[in-house]
């Protein structure tokens, strides 16, 4: 049975500002506290992980995490982070709708039924 398969991003002017990996860091920061934690499960260094999302929130042109008092506290998501979060779960959440729905699924079933008549 076919079925599709994909990543989903946003960008602007090709230039990636939100995605599943960024996602999934923050996600992992909301549940975790820490960024630090974060990394470690996703089996990322921290400085990666630090340097991922300073990257984006330069992209996109918010904060996103801050760190706790000195560094020590873990970090949590800002407002915004937060907002961003919802908004690109919403964003796949549709877009996985859509996958699934009828019409997607009739185009898919006519590309099996060509594949399955080229092997007869």
């Amino acid at each position: 049975m076919l079925s599709i398969g994909y990543r989903l991003w946003v960008e602007k002017d090709g230039v990636p500002l939100f995605g599943p990996g960024l996602y999934e860091l923050l996600f992992l920061v909301k549940i975790k506290g820490s960024l630090h934690s974060a990394a470690k499960e996703l089996r990322m260094s921290y400085r990666a992980a630090w340097g991922m999302v300073r990257e984006h929130e330069k992209r996109i042109g918010i904060s996103l995490l801050e760190k706790g008092r000195h560094g020590r506290t873990g970090a949590h998501l800002t407002k915004e982070g937060i907002k961003v979060l919802k908004l690109y779960e919403e964003i796949t959440s549709r877009v996985s709708r859509l996958i699934s729905s009828g019409e997607i699924n009739a185009i898919l079933r006519s590309m099996e039924e060509l594949s399955d008549s080229d092997e007869s």
